[in-house]
């Protein structure tokens, strides 16, 4: 495999994925979407291969990254939402559940209760300190950012995601961040919705959810799960799983026999997954 400076209609393609995505069940009931990837786990290399084979935390994952997972902050406040709404759902319970059981044993699993996706394929940020004009200084179309997030936007990105949205019909995505709630309306197709607003408020914090409803899917725009305007207690963590437990069934958390075998669905836009 070699580096190339790939053109925009190769690296439009190459993004039309799961690229950069951590994946877990596309026919979950709920999903979860962070604007980018937290890790770099991503390499230009030619050829470029569009992810269609849906990426999830199997169990050769689980024992390779087992030292990681624990430190994952942001996946620890997903594992800590799931759980409550599960707990919520099946047992009328407000307790919030085992989140540390749901995040070792349970959460992205290949035929599991939710997916998570991000925005954008590429991390804004690394861990390197490396600016991103260093990290990309071979490839011409990525050099400004403000090219690159208009590629997505406009090119197969924001369609991939749109037309993953309607062909699944997740009952509610959470969306990480409000700062960026037009590129999450832009990219699961509620562009011109109007939301409801829904105050969050366990104990003496408050947190403003946006709520946009599509065919029976809720877009809930939340505050990013880190700083301090963010949603980081366990008390709303908690609040928001029981929030979102409303549009969701005792269905929506069976346990999968293909869990056992650990089948990754793989589809492209045109394809639909089998469900279990």
């Amino acid at each position: 495999m070699t580096t190339n400076a790939f053109t925009r209609q190769q690296l439009g393609s190459y993004f039309a994925s799961f690229l950069g995505m951590e994946g877990g069940n596309p026919s979950a009931a709920v999903w979860f979407c962070n604007y980018s990837p937290r890790r770099d786990c991503i390499s230009l290399v030619s050829p470029l291969m569009p992810k269609l084979e849906c990426p999830a935390w199997d169990s050769a994952f689980r024992a390779q990254h087992a030292t990681e997972i624990v430190r994952w902050q942001t996946h620890q406040r997903i594992a800590r939402i799931m759980s409550a709404a599960r707990q919520m759902v099946l047992y009328g319970d407000e307790d919030g559940g085992d989140w540390k059981k749901y995040l070792s044993d349970l959460l992205y699993r290949p035929q599991g209760w939710e997916f998570m996706l991000s925005l954008f394929p590429l991390p804004i940020r690394t861990d390197d300190g490396h600016s991103w004009r260093r990290r990309f200084s071979m490839q011409p179309e990525l050099t400004s950012k403000v090219a690159y997030m208009s590629l997505c936007r406009d090119g197969g990105r924001f369609r991939f995601i749109e037309a993953l949205r309607r062909r699944e019909q997740p009952k509610v995505v959470v969306c990480l961040g409000e700062r960026h709630e037009d590129d999450y309306v832009h990219a699961f197709g509620m562009r011109g919705l109007s939301y409801k607003e829904h105050t969050l408020k366990p104990a003496d914090q408050a947190r403003i959810l946006h709520v946009y409803d599509d065919t029976g899917t809720q877009l809930v725009l939340c505050p990013a799960l880190a700083g301090s305007a963010g949603m980081c207690s366990d008390a709303l963590l908690k609040a928001l799983g029981g929030y979102i437990s409303q549009w969701l069934a005792k269905g929506d958390f069976e346990m999968w026999r293909t869990d056992v075998y650990g089948n990754v669905p793989s589809f492209t836009t045109d394809q639909r997954p089998m469900r279990g």
